[in-house]
């Protein structure tokens, strides 16, 4: 061979080895950080999961956050590409630990999670979440905690956890429990979502941006001065005349139904409210895991005058101890994996789900180990991150 070819070649070598690294670092950049002066926008970067919180997502989000909460005098935070913030926790690497046993491994992916939702919660500097497309779940749990909130046209919100036979986490006893009546009970318990303008009528936005107006929404709030008022700035560009709340009409039956103390209650109101509405609730309720439904009301009736640190431990427990029973999996499989299948609930009827079934789901399980990371986060909050 010439020595010029083999010199090339040795090149190209070189060359596809440093591809290759660079491509596999760029792979495991779930989060990225632009930084603008003494602002920064964090990116979570898995937009073919739909932005999905897994395992590497949550630590490179918490060093993220940890630095730019320190040196940044404010955050955007936003999911890449057009479909979603964030579809939440990555359940598929939720079932794949329970199947290898590897609880730690479980258990820190919870944990680290509520560690971002903490961090947002208690940032001293305004946390701005573009809640643009799907925000459910754990993406719901992220921006709730944010000191802005804004929702676009395409805003999917929802903790549609009941439909795979879990529970709302993330943060989510403590924000159902502060929308207006009983709307959180009524999301929590049929998974249902709201869309576009209702994120904002329910409350769980502050505003209401169309998505054609984000990134000159974005382009003003980081290249703002600092005399600006970032309130002002925002309620420049959102929108000011929105659709009324598409559930307006029935919230008087949503306060009514599901202030009801039992599911067994709740589904007789409902029954007695007759209406088309109610009647296709209770054709949903009636499709979901007795026991998931059992216990997420037990939750939120718990968590009703607790605080987030609280709210945190318990669901940490709760979601580590659903997967010591059967529902869980058999929603995640019918849901997501084996999709149209009927699942095939364990017990199968309400009344079968015991109080003493019920109170295993709260058991202690990853409670210690989120409280004494919530400690530490306190500690450093209170002093310097």
């Amino acid at each position: 061979m010439h020595k010029n070819s083999s010199f090339l070649l040795t090149r190209l070598s070189k060359y596809l080895k440093s591809a290759c690294r660079m491509l596999s670092t760029a792979e495991n950049q779930h989060v990225l950080t632009k930084e603008v002066g003494d602002k920064a926008v964090i990116i979570l970067n898995r937009p073919k999961s739909l932005n999905a919180l897994g395992t590497i997502l949550n630590r490179q989000l918490t060093e993220s956050l940890r630095k730019c909460i320190n040196e940044k005098s404010l955050i955007i935070l936003k999911g890449a590409g057009d479909k979603a913030f964030s579809a939440g926790g990555d359940l598929l690497e939720v079932k794949a630990y329970f199947e290898d046993g590897q609880w730690k491994k479980l258990t820190e992916l919870i944990v680290d999670l509520n560690i971002n939702i903490y961090l947002i919660h208690t940032s001293k500097v305004p946390v701005i979440a573009f809640m643009n497309g799907i925000t459910f779940g754990g993406g719901a749990g992220i921006s709730s905690f944010a000191t802005y909130k804004i929702a676009t046209e395409n805003t999917q919100f929802a903790m549609p956890e009941s439909k795979i036979a879990f529970h709302p986490n993330s943060g989510g006893t403590y924000f159902l429990n502060r929308a207006k009546g009983r709307l959180g009970y009524y999301l929590g318990l049929t998974g249902n979502t709201l869309k576009g303008s209702d994120v904002f009528q329910a409350g769980f936005a502050t505003h209401y941006c169309l998505s054609k107006n984000l990134e000159t929404l974005e382009k003003a709030i980081l290249y703002s001065s600092k005399q600006d008022s970032i309130n002002e700035i925002i309620d420049d560009i959102c929108e000011r005349n929105i659709p009324d709340f598409s559930l307006a009409p029935v919230m008087d039956s949503i306060n009514r139904c599901f202030a009801a103390p039992t599911v067994e209650d709740i589904l007789k109101k409902l029954d007695e409210d007759g209406t088309d509405w109610a009647k296709k609730t209770v054709e949903n309720l009636r499709k979901y895991s007795p026991t998931s439904l059992k216990v997420i009301l037990r939750q939120l009736q718990k968590g009703r005058h607790f605080n987030l640190e609280e709210c945190l431990v318990m669901e940490s427990n709760l979601t580590v101890n659903f997967y010591h029973f059967p529902d869980v999996i058999e929603g995640t499989r019918t849901t997501l994996i084996n999709k149209g299948e009927i699942a095939q609930w364990n017990p199968s009827r309400l009344e079968s789900v015991t109080e003493e079934l019920i109170n295993q789901h709260f058991e202690e399980s990853a409670g210690e180990e989120q409280r004494k990371m919530l400690r530490k986060l306190q500690i450093n909050v209170n002093s310097k991150i």
